[in-house]
């Protein structure tokens, strides 16, 4: 019996990922051919260095503008926030929204929790990778980290680890404090609860909404999971829900996830609401500037390429930047929006002098705390794994397989708000593709083939939430054509890496609790890059860390919000600063980074930007 039939045949409610997910009539030879083909294909894929393929026009259309008409909206970017916000305003049917994404659509492929990371290698990534750095990425290619964003409908949310996670009390109450009233905890609290549609039956009740439009779920753990959560209580680190009332201690991981498919912005807020004649969604269509009137600094409209051809659109209302924390600062930038030095450096007129592209933070992950179990898991081909999706069983029903998280203060145990973020995730055939999407060097992906032992090992990856180093995303120059500067800049404040160095020593005590010691846990490096250094020493550890720290992708405060012009973008109101009808709405205006991963954040930010952008213009 094939599993649509079966799912009939049973009546399964395809609500809660502990029931299997109901298919559509493909095959499952059919399903496993086509996941195969496009992994292959990711094995060959190049990712680009610029934006050549987007910013092609034919020769016979150089010279020629097509008018793509007038809209009440245009919101640039179809990420998180720009499809939530899209959404949102075409509630109200006498407003017209032009949602307008450089990327495709998404596919069934783009659909598996498991294969986000696969996703790096296609053309659904725009590929960017990091400055050369000086004090971590050394065991990249060239110094070089990779920076991970979505060129796709649903942006980011399409190829991120699909992890929810608000942050803590005390980041929001702290951005009311920066100079942003209304952005209290109190205050975007029920903008959390109003986007989630969660199944978590043990969260803290108050917290969690049941009737939004993005499902929050829970999926069937391993055996590690429970290790890590019964080690986690032996150190004093009780189960919780970390989106409720309190946010130190261990818990399963709460995913954007629906029936065994990913819940991303494009799945949630767009693909149900197509049949909105007010909404246009225009896909393959990439901004290359702003166009704006110079004597009143009023956003008029967007020029954008698709399909070889140059186009104009008009904004009666307002232009909407939710491009993320790096396509918005450029294209801000390319449109005399900026820092008055930078803009000069690169030939473009300043417009409107703003610190666009600084104070850009970042979680700062580090990635070599391997450790090694007697217990073996997925050892089997990935035909056999990907029936075992089809079953709903793991690896592939939760994004990079995580299992559990944990958070804590390593620098004050009596604190709330936490500085360090533990992931735990089980890498099935971690080896070839980890390489690849770390842009490990040569040396390491060679170590990676023989030292690493996927199926029996997990990984605690360590993330730094309250980093005091700052990066910035400038320009190579004024043609849209070059990829952004990105320059993540971690540990130019040593207080950084002392922090991660104490949170590294904090999670190998797990090996010394009776639940790792149960499945006898032990350290086992993948990675031979310090071998000047006695292992498990303070300094061997200071050489990992500055080895193996990478992103997590958790990129914000390019465009952040504040009262001054000096060291903010936009205002409270998400109104860029000395302009008019322009508004930026993403991750970049996030003024100090959360304790936590970005999405459900910026989600939240959309929600609330959509109510402020109704009220503005029906009072």
């Amino acid at each position: 019996m094939n599993y649509l039939k079966l799912c009939v045949f049973l009546i399964l409610p395809c609500q809660i990922l502990t029931e299997r997910r109901c298919f559509s009539n493909q095959t499952t030879e059919a399903f496993i051919e086509m996941v195969l083909g496009n992994i292959t294909a990711g094995s060959s894929y190049v990712l680009p260095v610029d934006n050549s393929k987007l910013v092609y026009v034919s020769p016979s259309q150089e010279n020629v503008t097509y008018d793509f008409g007038t809209f009440d909206f245009i919101i640039v970017g179809a990420g998180s926030a720009g499809t939530l916000l899209a959404n949102r305003l075409t509630e109200i049917k006498k407003w017209k929204v032009l949602l307008l994404e450089a990327g495709g659509a998404e596919n069934d492929f783009s659909d598996i929790p498991g294969m986000s990371s696969e996703l790096y290698s296609t053309d659904m990534n725009w590929g960017y990778l990091s400055t050369p750095q000086t004090r971590s990425c050394k065991a990249m290619d060239q110094y070089q980290c990779v920076c991970p964003r979505g060129k796709v409908l649903g942006g980011s949310s399409t190829i991120n680890g699909k992890m929810y996670v608000r942050g803590n009390k005390a980041d929001y109450d702290a951005w009311e404090k920066m100079g942003n009233p209304g952005w209290s905890y109190k205050d975007v609290l029920p903008y959390f609860i109003k986007t989630e549609n969660s199944h978590i039956d043990d969260g803290d009740p108050g917290y969690h909404g049941k009737s939004g439009l993005l499902d929050v779920n829970y999926t069937d753990p391993t055996i590690f999971a429970s290790v890590f959560l019964r080690g986690s209580e032996e150190l004093g680190y009780k189960e919780l829900d970390y989106n409720g009332e309190n946010q130190i201690g261990a818990s399963r991981i709460q995913f954007t996830i629906k029936c065994n498919k990913i819940a991303s912005g494009g799945r949630a807020f767009i693909d149900p609401f197509l049949d909105r004649a007010n909404l246009n969604v225009t896909i393959n269509a990439f901004v290359t500037r702003l166009i704006i009137d110079k004597d009143t600094k009023t956003a008029l409209g967007v020029e954008f390429i698709k399909d070889g051809r140059k186009y104009e659109a008009r904004a009666k209302k307002e232009v909407i930047l939710s491009a993320g924390a790096i396509n918005t600062p450029q294209i801000l930038m390319v449109s005399g929006i900026g820092p008055q030095e930078e803009l000069t450096r690169i030939g473009v007129e300043t417009l409107v002098d703003l610190p666009v592209g600084l104070y850009m933070e970042d979680h700062a992950m580090f990635i070599g705390l391997n450790i090694r179990t007697n217990i073996t898991l997925f050892n089997e081909t990935i035909e056999v794994l990907l029936e075992r999706y089809l079953n709903g069983q793991r690896p592939y029903t939760a994004s990079i397989n995580g299992e559990a998280m944990s958070f804590m203060n390593v620098n004050n145990n009596k604190s709330s708000e936490p500085d360090i973020q533990q992931l735990v995730t089980v890498p099935p055939g971690f080896t070839p593709i980890g390489a690849r999407i770390l842009n490990a060097n040569a040396e390491v992906t060679e170590q990676l083939e023989v030292l690493a032992k996927p199926y029996n090992d997990i990984i605690v990856w360590i993330i730094l939430l309250h980093p005091k180093s700052k990066g910035n995303v400038t320009l190579k120059s004024n043609n849209p054509l070059d990829f952004p500067n990105i320059d993540y800049n971690y540990y130019a404040v040593e207080e950084d890496k002392n922090t991660m160095l104490k949170a590294i020593k904090e999670s190998l005590k797990l090996l010394e609790t009776d639940a790792f010691k149960s499945v006898n846990a032990t350290y086992a490096s993948l990675f031979n890059v310090c071998t000047n250094y006695t292992e498990g020493t303070d300094d061997y550890w200071q050489c990992m860390i500055e080895q193996l720290t990478t992103t997590v992708y958790h990129l914000v405060g390019t465009t952040r919000m504040g009262r001054s012009r000096k060291n903010s973008v936009v205002n409270s109101k998400l109104f860029v600063h000395g302009t008019k009808r322009l508004r930026v709405v993403d991750a970049g205006v996030m003024p100090k980074i959360p304790s936590g991963n970005t999405n459900a954040p910026t989600y939240m930010i959309a929600e609330k930007a959509a109510d402020e952008i109704k009220s503005y213009w029906l009072l």
